[in-house]
């Protein structure tokens, strides 16, 4: 389903996601610089009860939430900097992560191996047809790992 949203849309939509998290949720946030795929991690991440400034963890690649009211680890990762092999992944520790109960969301999930097969929900985000619109499309794979 393609959506066309302006940026509080695509905070809303973030909000709905995030009203329906459950451990374990995957969420991969694919396209351009500058589309919105940290505004939407941030809308997301603020639904949950975090306060405050929510940097964009591209240089240091995870930042870790502990939303302790519903006891869940939300962990915000940017894959921009990486080169996509398996080495990289292991040695940052993200492979431990995607297999945790936390949950993720995932800035250029096309620099993981195999990010197609992964279980999940792909967020692609571009831009639209004005410097206000976001062309949104959201896909589930519901099967994988």
């Amino acid at each position: 389903m393609m959506k066309l949203l302006n940026v509080s849309e695509l905070e809303e939509l973030a909000g709905k996601l995030a009203g329906a998290v459950k451990p374990g949720d995957r969420f991969f946030l694919s396209g351009p610089l500058g589309a919105g795929k940290s505004t939407f991690a941030r809308a997301f991440i603020r639904f949950l009860g975090v306060e405050g400034a929510i940097p964009s963890p591209t240089f240091i690649m995870d930042s870790v939430y502990s939303i302790g009211e519903i006891n869940l680890e939300v962990h915000h990762m940017d894959l921009y900097r990486l080169s996509g092999t398996a080495e990289e992944m292991h040695m940052l520790g993200f492979e431990d992560i995607l297999e945790s109960d936390a949950v993720v969301l995932v800035e250029w999930p096309e620099r993981m191996l195999d990010f197609e097969k992964r279980k999940g929900c792909t967020i692609l985000i571009s831009n639209g047809d004005s410097p206000d619109n976001r062309r949104v499309e959201v896909e589930w794979n519901l099967v994988g790992y």
